[in-house]
């Protein structure tokens, strides 16, 4: 048993237990929001570098969501630590969603191993000026509490 740690509360989680947290922001209750912003995570994946992670994760994006097409993809850092920003649109129903996403890596529970965060910004249409200041705001304040050291994914990736 590891202990498990919220910012409400604390318990001993169960080893085989995997962690799916997803914190979800929204700008109203009722209906589709014209903005959100999700934080997930994941930890069973072989890739070593987050590079490697967002082109899988692009991957998988491109065979789950209908006319998937991949905008760009750039470089950054989060908090000092290597990040991968993808930004993509997708057709659900007769909307065209737009898509910020975000991997970083930081220490998973085991010393060994890398979580994945993904910090994704979610639009209905292309994305206004106040919701890209509204993501890039919340990247630039991110402070992450286990960071992956750069120099060890340098380490990993040779």
């Amino acid at each position: 048993m590891s202990q498990y740690n919220l910012d409400e509360a604390s318990f001993d989680l169960h080893p085989d237990l995997k962690d799916r947290t997803v914190n979800q922001f929204i700008i109203n209750d009722n209906g589709p929001s014209d903005f959100s912003f999700v934080i997930s995570r994941a930890e069973d994946f072989t890739e070593t570098t987050v590079d490697a992670f967002a082109l899988r994760l692009a991957s998988e994006l491109r065979k789950a969501l209908p006319k998937f097409e991949l905008l760009g993809k750039r470089d950054l850092t989060v908090d000092g630590s290597a990040a991968v920003q993808l930004h993509y649109t997708w057709r659900n129903g007769d909307s065209e969603m737009h898509q910020r996403q975000v991997a970083v890596f930081v220490q998973a529970a085991s010393a060994d191993r890398s979580k994945a965060l993904l910090l994704t910004g979610t639009s209905h249409g292309a994305f206004k000026d106040e919701w890209n200041t509204a993501f890039d705001t919340m990247l630039g304040s991110m402070h992450l509490h286990a960071p992956v050291p750069a120099a060890a994914q340098a380490v990993q990736e040779s």
